[in-house]
């Protein structure tokens, strides 16, 4: 009997790939060599860990499932991988915790100006600066997945008000007061005094975010992104930035990446960029390997795989 093959699409530290001992029997595991295109690799792979696109496609023909090590899934929603019987699964529910940290070190940041700081550093200067107090004040969350879930119970230990807004309907979760589906969007808005923003990049969201909606925002309210830099429209957000109605903006994504040189977001003294690092942890690499193996002794065993990407939906 032919074994079945699983691609790993890189090479993983030495104390991971050790993981993938524990793979069931029967199952062969290859690695990508590095630097060789993966349609040349990809012929008789039934699983693939890692990423496919759509020049490797055609020559994936025997390719059933694929294991995203992340949690995004946008570069797979191309029509070719959408049209297949290829299943997907990411590594939705791993983030939050990290996610939530990151969040918070954007918000603080802006908000007791530590950016500030840092710079008076540099010369020796010794300077109060204005802060704000967020006690009190309501943060919403758009998009109560895993991340958005974690953003909120954190929320609630700096004594925020924490609403949440989602494309999905749901119970409300005890950690929020208030949730609005996107028909109760502008309501949602005129009451965050932070917006936080935790949704996927799919059509509906796409520049979601533009200059109406930053004008329903309370005056001086600050703006959070660590999900997907598409759900913003850069050039709004700059306008409500240099206006003050929207007080700072902290962005671990944008809408290309990396920025370019060129964005105004450089040069805005009110916003702090992180390069899309509010998923790194020690532990992520370690977790999502888990996942997969996890889920590929469900698959030989014919269990149903967890965390199964809706390939219509986008996540």
């Amino acid at each position: 009997m032919d074994k079945l093959k699983v691609l790993i699409g890189s090479r993983q530290a030495p104390e991971i790939e050790t993981m993938l001992s524990d793979v069931p029997a029967g199952v062969e595991v290859r690695f990508l060599p590095h630097g060789e295109p993966l349609r040349e690799h990809i012929a008789d792979v039934e699983i693939l860990f890692g990423h496919i696109g759509e020049d490797a496609m055609p020559e994936a023909t025997a390719l059933r499932w694929a294991h995203q090590p992340h949690a995004g899934v946008e570069g797979f929603m191309y029509p070719a991988f959408k049209a297949s019987d290829v299943m997907l699964t990411n590594c939705r529910g791993l983030y939050g915790r990290q996610i939530a940290e990151h969040a918070f070190a954007l918000l603080l940041s802006l908000t007791r100006q530590i950016h500030t700081q840092l710079e008076f550093m540099k010369t020796k200067h010794w300077e109060r600066v204005p802060c704000v107090e967020l006690a009190g004040m309501t943060m919403g969350i758009l998009g109560l997945g895993g991340i958005g879930r974690a953003i909120a119970v954190r929320a609630r230990a700096f004594e925020f008000n924490v609403i949440a807004a989602d494309v999905e309907p749901m119970d409300k979760p005890d950690t929020v007061s208030e949730l609005f589906g996107l028909d109760g969007l502008v309501e949602f808005l005129e009451k965050s005094h932070i917006l936080v923003v935790c949704c996927p990049s799919t059509r509906e969201t796409h520049k979601l975010l533009s200059h109406a909606q930053f004008n329903q925002m309370p005056d001086e309210s600050y703006v959070v992104n660590i999900s997907r830099g598409k759900v913003i429209d850069e050039t709004a957000l700059v306008a409500a930035l240099r206006s003050g109605k929207i007080a700072g903006a902290g962005l671990d994504v944008t809408y290309t990446e990396p920025c370019p040189p060129e964005s105004p977001l450089w040069e805005q003294p009110n916003v702090i960029l992180t390069s899309h690092s509010a998923g790194a942890s020690q532990h992520i690499r370690r977790r999502a390997m888990q996942l997969f193996i996890d889920n590929l002794h469900r698959y030989v065993a014919g269990e149903p795989l967890v965390n199964i990407v809706d390939k219509e939906k986008g996540y």
